[in-house]
């Protein structure tokens, strides 16, 4: 026989204040802090409280938001163009763990919207209508008029991992132009000149400082980019994949590349290795974000290391505090990038 589950009647307000022998009004006062004159007395709190507990008696979501009483949810919305996660987003998936770990401090829950952005008109609506207390955009694009719409919108929002422009949204990133100039400056050091750069996204903030950043480093040292060196593309791996095939085809290679993110140098390893280029010893490689990899990476990636779970509980504590009315700088708020050298840099080979 299979099983058919009951219909379960959901205990009310009115049962908890029946039992109690007391008013709605006053049940309500204590199990719902519901604005009221009514004075309870200590006793008849702890009776209500038995009671309810009793009945396994919850509040009403849903009947608190429309009183004006906080949600104690967080919004999160990804601005990339796909919001998947885990494997195929690592990125968003260690800001994530960071959003979670703050939440759960601060005794707040975390409602993932999964629908991408679309623009104010269609998308601001499902933020507005009362299911979370604010919200925080994960890497909203430089073409999109997300943060814009925020800003004026009157629910309180942080944006991680990109510019907020002129929205007034508070921002919290990697100082992407420190952690640049770490990287390009590791292979000058070694000795690279002909250096190429995978850069990411073109309307996403972080892609556009990192590219133009590095062209201003290797031009101060007197090794201008090749504009052979500079193929468009985005942060999805296979396109680092096949920009990096193309690199290698040319009459003279790069003998190291930047990658914008570690996904794309990853990328840059396989296609290293399907063309018989070895790493470090003909090609060196270096990524950026450090984020958690395949231990089967070889060789071990030297990259520029950003906290992202760090960047995604400031995030959260920067927001809680908007909710407590404190205030928030539109400046933005920007992490200090670490250079781990591993095995995937070397100086260039003396033949070239």
């Amino acid at each position: 026989m299979s099983h058919q589950p009951g219909k379960i009647k959901r205990v009310s307000l009115r049962d908890v204040a029946a039992k109690a022998g007391i008013g709605v009004a006053t049940a309500s006062a204590v199990l719902n802090g519901s604005s009221s004159n009514t004075r309870v007395s200590d006793a008849t709190r702890a009776r209500i409280l038995e009671v309810a507990r009793e009945l396994q008696y919850y509040p009403n979501a849903i009947g608190r938001t429309l009183a004006g009483h906080p949600t104690r949810t967080i919004g999160v919305i990804i601005g990339l163009r796909r919001a998947t996660l885990a494997e195929a987003n690592p990125f968003a998936f260690a800001v994530l763990e960071g959003i979670v770990a703050a939440a759960s401090l601060e005794k707040y829950n975390i409602l993932l919207f999964t629908e991408s952005w679309k623009d104010a008109s269609e998308s601001l609506g499902p933020l507005r209508d009362g299911r979370i207390d604010g919200v925080i955009v994960i890497a909203a694009s430089d073409n999109s008029d997300i943060l814009t719409a925020l800003g004026v919108s009157g629910l309180p929002a942080v944006s991680l991992s990109s510019t907020s422009g002129e929205s007034g949204v508070p921002t919290i990133d990697i100082d992407n132009e420190a952690g640049t100039i770490l990287a390009t400056r590791h292979l000058l050091d070694l000795g690279h000149r002909r250096i190429a750069h995978l850069s990411g996204d073109e309307n996403l903030s972080s892609a556009v400082i990192r590219r133009q950043t590095f062209l201003e480093v290797c031009a101060s040292a007197g090794a201008p980019c090749d504009p052979d060196y500079l193929f468009p593309g985005t942060y999805e791996d296979a396109s680092g994949y096949e920009r990096t095939l193309r690199l290698l085809r040319l009459p003279h290679p790069p003998t190291a590349i930047f990658a914008a993110s570690d996904a794309l140098a990853i990328a840059a390893l396989r296609a290293a290795h399907d063309s018989g280029v070895q790493v470090p010893n003909d090609l060196s490689v270096i990524g950026f974000n450090d984020e958690r990899m395949d231990p089967m990476v070889h060789p071990p990636l030297t990259t520029i290391r950003q906290d992202l779970g760090e960047i995604g509980m400031k995030g959260v504590r920067t927001l809680v505090q908007m909710l407590r009315g404190g205030s928030a700088s539109s400046e933005p708020h920007l992490l200090a990038p670490t250079l781990i050298v591993r095995k995937s840099t070397a100086p260039p080979p003396a033949s070239r």
